[in-house]
C-alpha cells in the first residue's frame, strides 16, 4: 500500500511508457517495430514473470517480480534493444491513462459527425431517387456537374484516410475506394461513387454508434460513486467533494457511508462492510488502529480515519490502473472481415487488369473495378452481426463492451465464479435453528427478533426477514445495547435475552464450551453461528448462510452441457464456505482466503495452461481477475463500480442465467458473420465475372452493392429475434446437484 503509483505520459519516441506500477509494466512500440522480438528479449531477463504481446495495439505488458528488478532496468534493456529512448515517468496526480491501442473511445463529436455525413448523403440520395425514379428526370453524372462535385467532396475524408496509409507504406480498403470513387466521378458515373461512400458511411456510422452506446450505458452504470465525503475542521464536520480530500486529513464517516480514502481508523468503532475488496462476507468491525480502504462501506457506527491515500494513490485506484490492459475490443471475426475485404481489393484490382488485357474493353474493366471496389458487404458481413447481437443483449439487459468480447464468450472452456454476491447473494439468511431448550423455534424466533428489532446489522435483518416471514410480532424491549462485531443485550419484561458470537456470551459469563460439539458441524459447513442466551441460560444457536442464486444451479448445469469443461470457485471467504458452496452446485475446482492480487494470478495461470477464461464477479476484489481473464462479467445491479469498469460485459438484470444467453448468442454471431461472408463475397466474385463478360454494366454494378449489402443486413438482423437456445437460460429453481467429487480440487 505505501508504493506510490505513476502515471507515465507517452512521448513521440520508437518506444513509449503507457503506465507503470510495481510488478506490472506496459510500453508501446512504434508500428512495425518488432514488438515480438523485444518480448522475447524482455522474457528472458532476470525477475520478469510473464510477457504478454498485443500485435493489433503494438503493446508489451511485462509483469515482473519488484524484489528482482525494477521497472528502470526493464527500460534500459528495451532502449537497447531498439535503439531509441524511452519517454520518462512524469508522475501526474489524478490523470487518466490512455488506452493500450492509443486510441481512445469514440467520442460523442466524433460520432455526431459521422452521423451527419452519412445523412447528408442519405438525402442526396433520396433526391436523386426520387428525380430518377419517380419524376424520370434525366441527371447529369459528370465530375463537374452537381452530383459529380458532391461525390468529389464526399470522397475527401476517405482520400485523406487513404493518404494518411500512403504515408505509412500500408495498401488499404480506403486507398482502392479512393480510387474507384473518383474513377467512377471522373468517367460519368457520379451516382456510383455516392453509392459507394453512402455505405461505406453507413458502416463508419454503425461502428461508431456500436462503440458511443456501449460506453455511455456503461457509464449510467457506474455514476453511483459518492461525490462528497465529511472532514474535521477543528471539531466541526464539513461537507467536501472526495477529491478535495488531502493525506493527513481525517474524514468522519457514518453509517451508511461510502469510504472515500485509504487509511487508520483514529476514533469510534462500526462493522464496515469491505465485502466489495476482500470477498468477505461478514462485515470486519474495526476500531482504533485498524485499516480501512476506499470502496468500503460503514454499516454501523461512526468513525474518524485519518487519510494516508487519496485520489489516484488508493488501493482501488491501482487496481483500476492494471484494468486498463482488458481494452482491445475488436472481434477477431470483424479482423477476419477486415482482411478478406483487403483481399478482395487485391482480387479487384488483378481482375481489373485481366479483364483489361483480356477484352481490350474499358467499359467491361470499369464495370469489374466497380464491383470489387467496394467490397461494404464484406467489411459489414461482421460488423453487422455483432452490432444486432449487442442490440439483442442489451435488449435483455446486458451490455457488451465490444465485438471482440461477444465472439470469445463462446469459445471458452473455463469458467470462474466469485462467491459473494455472485453465486450468493449479499443478504444472509437462516439457515437452520438450533434448539437446546423447551420453547417451540417460532418462540425462539420472537425472542431473537424482539432483541434485533432496532438493529440494522446484516444477520439482524435475516432474523426480521425470517419472523416477518412466519408471522412472528415482536416484544417490545425496555432496554436495547448494542455491543460492535460481538452481539447485543436486552430487557424485555423481567429477562435479558443476549443475541451473540461465542466470545461475547464468555464475556458476560455465560458459558458456551458445552455446546461447541453441536454448533461445530454446521461451522465445519461455513455457517456463522450466534448463540440466543435467556438470562444465564443458552435457548439456541442460530446458523446463518448468504442465500443461494435460484439460478445458480441451472447456469453451471447449462453451462456444463454448452461445452465448458472446468467450473471454478475463486473466491475470498474462508475455506469451510468456500467446500460447501462447491459441494452443493457440483464445481471442480476450488480457491478460497485469496486476496485480489492472487485472483488475477489464477485467472491468468489457467490461461498460459491454454484455457480461455470467464471470469463472473462483482466485487472491487473482483476487478484485476476480471481484466486479466479472456471474458470478465460483471453482475452490476449489486456490484461496485470498479469491476463493472474492469469487466467486458455487465449483466444489468444481475441473472446469472444471462451467461448462458451470451455463450448462446455469441456462437449463434459468429455462424451468421460466416453465413455473411459467403453471400457478401459469392456475389462480389459472381459479379466481377458476369462484368468481366460484358453481361453487367456499371449502373447495374452498384445496384449489386445494395442487393447484396441488404442480404448481409437481412441476414444479421436473424440476430434480433430470440435465440432458440434462450429458453434453456432461464432461471429454474433446482435442488443441491450432488457432486461429481467428493472434494472439490482445493488450492
Amino acid at each position: 500500500m505505501e508504493q506510490s503509483l505513476h502515471i507515465l505520459r507517452p512521448t513521440p519516441t520508437s518506444v513509449s511508457i503507457r503506465h507503470s506500477i510495481p510488478g506490472r509494466l506496459r510500453v508501446r512500440v512504434r508500428p512495425g517495430s518488432s514488438a515480438p522480438g523485444l518480448a522475447a528479449l524482455c522474457q528472458s531477463l532476470p525477475g520478469v514473470r510473464s510477457v504478454r504481446v498485443n500485435p493489433a495495439c503494438a503493446a508489451i505488458v511485462l509483469a515482473y517480480d519488484a524484489g528482482q528488478t525494477g521497472a528502470e532496468c526493464l527500460v534500459r534493456a528495451i532502449r537497447e534493444a531498439s535503439g531509441g529512448p524511452v519517454a520518462a515517468a512524469l508522475p501526474q496526480s489524478g490523470a487518466r491513462v490512455a488506452c493500450a491501442c492509443g486510441a481512445s473511445a469514440p467520442s460523442k463529436s466524433s460520432v455526431g459527425r459521422q452521423f451527419v455525413r452519412f445523412l447528408s448523403l442519405s438525402g442526396v440520395m433520396a433526391y436523386v431517387f426520387v428525380r430518377k425514379v419517380v419524376f424520370g428526370a434525366v441527371l447529369s453524372e459528370a465530375a463537374l456537374s452537381p452530383l459529380g462535385l458532391i461525390a468529389l467532396a464526399a470522397a475527401v475524408p476517405v482520400v485523406r484516410e487513404s493518404l494518411r496509409h500512403a504515408r505509412e507504406k500500408r495498401f488499404t480498403l480506403e486507398g482502392f475506394l479512393a480510387a474507384g470513387c473518383a474513377a467512377a466521378a471522373f468517367s460519368g458515373q457520379a451516382l456510383t461513387a455516392l453509392e459507394i461512400l453512402w455505405i461505406q458511411s453507413g458502416a463508419e456510422t454503425l461502428k461508431a454508434w456500436v462503440s458511443e452506446r456501449s460506453r455511455k450505458s456503461i457509464s449510467a452504470i457506474l455514476d453511483l460513486t459518492a461525490k462528497n465525503t465529511f472532514i474535521l475542521a477543528g471539531d466541526v464536520e464539513v461537507e467536501v467533494p472526495v477529491s478535495a480530500v488531502k493525506p493527513r486529513d481525517i474524514v468522519v464517516l457514518h453509517t451508511g457511508e461510502k469510504i472515500s480514502v485509504d487509511g487508520r481508523v483514529l476514533v469510534g468503532e462500526a462493522l464496515v462492510d469491505d465485502s466489495p475488496i476482500t470477498g468477505r462476507a461478514e462485515p470486519a468491525h474495526v476500531g482504533p488502529g485498524d485499516q480501512v480502504f476506499a470502496g468500503a462501506y460503514v454499516r454501523q457506527g461512526i468513525i474518524q480515519v485519518r487519510a494516508e491515500c487519496v485520489g489516484d494513490r488508493t488501493y482501488l485506484a491501482r487496481i483500476m490502473r492494471q484494468v486498463e490492459d482488458s481494452l482491445e475490443n475488436k472481434a477477431p471475426i470483424e479482423s477476419v472481415a477486415d482482411n478478406l475485404a483487403r483481399s478482395m481489393v487485391r482480387l479487384g484490382i488483378a481482375a481489373t487488369g485481366l479483364t483489361l488485357l483480356a477484352t481490350g474493353s474499358l467499359w467491361r474493366a470499369f464495370t469489374v473495378m466497380m464491383v470489387m471496389a467496394c467490397p461494404c458487404a464484406t467489411v459489414l458481413s461482421a460488423q453487422t452481426a455483432v452490432s444486432a447481437a449487442i442490440s439483442a443483449a442489451a435488449k435483455r439487459g446486458i451490455l457488451i463492451k465490444g465485438g471482440r468480447y461477444l465472439e470469445e464468450v463462446g469459445k471458452a472452456d473455463t469458467v470462474c465464479f466469485d462467491k459473494t454476491g455472485t453465486l450468493t447473494s449479499n443478504q444472509p439468511r437462516i439457515e437452520c435453528i438450533l434448539n437446546f431448550s423447551d420453547l417451540d423455534e417460532n418462540e425462539l424466533l420472537r425472542w431473537a427478533y424482539s432483541a434485533e428489532m432496532h438493529n440494522h446489522h446484516p444477520l439482524a435483518m435475516a432474523i426480521r426477514n425470517e419472523a416477518v416471514a412466519r408471522e412472528i410480532d415482536p416484544i417490545s424491549h425496555v432496554v436495547c445495547e448494542f455491543t460492535l462485531g460481538k452481539g447485543v443485550r436486552a430487557v424485555i419484561g423481567e429477562d435479558v435475552i443476549r443475541l451473540g458470537n461465542r466470545k461475547y456470551l464468555d464475556e458476560n459469563g455465560i458459558e458456551t464450551g458445552g455446546r461447541m460439539r453441536d454448533v461445530g458441524p454446521l461451522m465445519d459447513r461455513g455457517l456463522t453461528v450466534i448463540f440466543l442466551a435467556k438470562n444465564a441460560e443458552i435457548l439456541a444457536a442460530l446458523a446463518f448462510a448468504n442465500e443461494l442464486r435460484p439460478e445458480a444451479g441451472a447456469t453451471l448445469a447449462s453451462l456444463t452441457r454448452a461445452g465448458v469443461s472446468t467450473v471454478a470457485l475463486v473466491t475470498g471467504d474462508t475455506e469451510r464456505t468456500a467446500l460447501d458452496l462447491c459441494r452443493q452446485l457440483n464445481i471442480d475446482l476450488c480457491h478460497h482466503s485469496i486476496l485480489p492480487e492472487q485472483k488475477g494470478a489464477i485467472v491468468n495461470q489457467l490461461r498460459q495452461g491454454g484455457h480461455t477464461v470467464i471470469m463472473v464477479g462483482d466485487g472491487i476484489n473482483d476487478a484485476l481477475a476480471l481484466a486479466e481473464a479472456d471474458i470478465g462479467i460483471a453482475m452490476s445491479a449489486g456490484g461496485a463500480d470498479v469491476a463493472i469498469e474492469a469487466a467486458d460485459i455487465a449483466l444489468v438484470r444481475d441473472d446469472l442465467a444471462d451467461i448462458v444467453y451470451v455463450h448462446a448468442l455469441s456462437r449463434r454471431t459468429v455462424e451468421v458473420a460466416r453465413q455473411n461472408f459467403w453471400i457478401a463475397t459469392s456475389t462480389n466474385i459472381g459479379g466481377a465475372i458476369a462484368g468481366a463478360v460484358g453481361i453487367l454494366s456499371p449502373v447495374a454494378a452498384g445496384l449489386l452493392h445494395i442487393v447484396h449489402t441488404l442480404g448481409v443486413l437481412a441476414n444479421s438482423s436473424r440476430l434480433l429475434l430470440p435465440l432458440p437456445e434462450a429458453a434453456a437460460t432461464e432461471p429454474r429453481r433446482l435442488p443441491a446437484i450432488p457432486p461429481r467429487n467428493p472434494e472439490p480440487e482445493q488450492a
